[in-house]
């Protein structure tokens, strides 16, 4: 199987526009490898957001027509009980959602049965430039919105589901899937609730992930500092992978003295393969007209072990007497994973002998690997249901080992604190 980042030539943009739409995703269901849109119209289920900042906060009107949202339910099941609630049913959820599912797709074959499809309008307005309410009589053609919207296929070849950074879209927890007809946003109420969806749609795109190998690229970018800036200016540092924008700062004004501090954090995974990264200075109000920029190859980023920190001037179109520069602190890494029953022998010695491999390990290691163990233990008895019991036992052994210096308990750079961080 090729890698997880890879796909085919086309003209789809890894990072969606800053103005791109974002759809609420408890408004679809994934069904038979489609992903449908069921229980409100189309209007109602695209996102109306603020974008001028790098990053909004979830308020009461993202989710309109009284659906409340409940980050602890499974895709399915958030759909299914939102569908029960609008018909007022005494059935159980899961009868409710092969109601919807049937009439959906009795719905979708009356349409295509209807002869030649007729060219839709914008979803926005009609022809004569009024605006489109949603109507609510009854008619086949107001209850399903049209099918670019309404069904996304993911079944077909290079379907990419990928986190976006929400510096981009406006709103922190997103995804976005990218098919040959294009690419298109979906918003969540949670990190969770994010992380759910895009592990069940990878699973959807690709069943049988994990029993091939794959390579998963991943960048971590702390953004800190600027100097010799254009005096108050209003700046952005945007970060871009191979010319395509992936993730910005928020605007700052710069200081009298040219110095800006954004201090600011870029976790991005499943990125597509990429050879640089280029940070670019671009004014708030002229996002297209960069100030300065430097582009770094990412090979230099994942040579080191540890993340790299260093300042890196900028060149400026114009030149000028002082140099700006940045200071950023950055790790490319490129993991390449193996088919899970490779991870078998390993995950059961983790298992059972977790005790006694941190004991010898403890004393040996320095601070920077015990942290880096102490996420991969956490990760891998999360998978195998001993994560508590994990916890439980380094926190007695802690307790043993300072009984006499109580202050020390959980202070010191050890497995255990490292592990309860993780």
């Amino acid at each position: 199987a090729p890698p997880a980042g890879t796909h085919g030539t086309s003209s789809i943009p890894l990072a969606p526009a800053p103005d791109a739409q974002v759809w609420d995703v408890s408004n679809f269901s994934l069904v038979d490898g489609h992903l449908v849109l069921v229980g409100r119209e189309e209007e109602a289920s695209c996102r109306s957001r603020n974008r001028t900042g790098s990053s909004t906060s979830e308020s009461t009107n993202l989710h309109p027509a009284g659906g409340r949202r409940d980050p602890d339910l499974v895709p399915d099941e958030r759909c299914s009980r939102g569908a029960g609630k609008s018909t007022k049913s005494e059935t159980s959820p899961t009868s409710q959602f092969s109601n919807v599912k049937g009439l959906l797709w009795k719905r979708l074959r009356e349409r295509k049965g209807r002869g030649a499809p007729k060219v839709e309008t914008p979803a926005a307005t009609v022809p004569d430039g009024e605006s489109r309410v949603p109507s609510r009589s009854g008619s086949r053609e107001s209850l399903l919105p049209p099918p670019s919207a309404a069904l996304l296929d993911l079944t077909g070849d290079n379907v990419i589901v990928r986190p976006v950074h929400g510096s981009i879209v406006g709103e922190k927890f997103c995804f976005q899937i990218i098919t040959g007809e294009g690419s298109r946003s979906f918003g969540c109420t949670s990190l969770a609730e994010r992380d759910r969806w895009i592990e069940n749609l990878r699973r959807t795109v690709q069943p049988n992930k994990d029993n091939c190998e794959r390579l998963e690229l991943a960048l971590s970018l702390w953004v800190y500092e600027a100097r010799d800036l254009p005096p108050r200016r209003r700046l952005r540092c945007q970060l871009h992978l191979d010319g395509t924008l992936f993730a910005r700062t928020t605007a700052k004004v710069a200081g009298p003295d040219g110095e800006l501090f954004w201090g600011e954090l870029f976790q991005l995974a499943a990125l597509p393969p990429a050879r640089a990264l280029t940070l670019t200075l671009c004014r708030d109000d002229h996002p297209s007209q960069p100030v300065a920029s430097i582009t770094v190859p990412l090979t230099e980023l994942a040579a080191a072990r540890q993340p790299l920190e260093r300042w890196y001037p900028l060149s400026c179109p114009g030149g000028g007497e002082r140099v700006p520069s940045v200071r950023v602190r950055g790790r490319y890494r490129e993991v390449r994973v193996l088919p899970i029953v490779r991870y078998k022998e390993l995950a059961e010695f983790i298992t059972f002998h977790y005790r006694e491999l941190c004991a010898r390990l403890e004393p040996a290691i320095a601070v920077r690997h015990k942290e880096e163990l102490a996420g991969a233990l956490v990760h891998v008895l999360q998978s195998t249901g001993k994560a508590k019991s994990f916890l439980i036992d380094l926190g007695v052994a802690e307790l043993d080992r300072f009984d006499d210096r109580e202050a020390l308990i959980f202070r010191e750079n050890t497995l255990a604190t490292k592990a309860i961080d993780e």
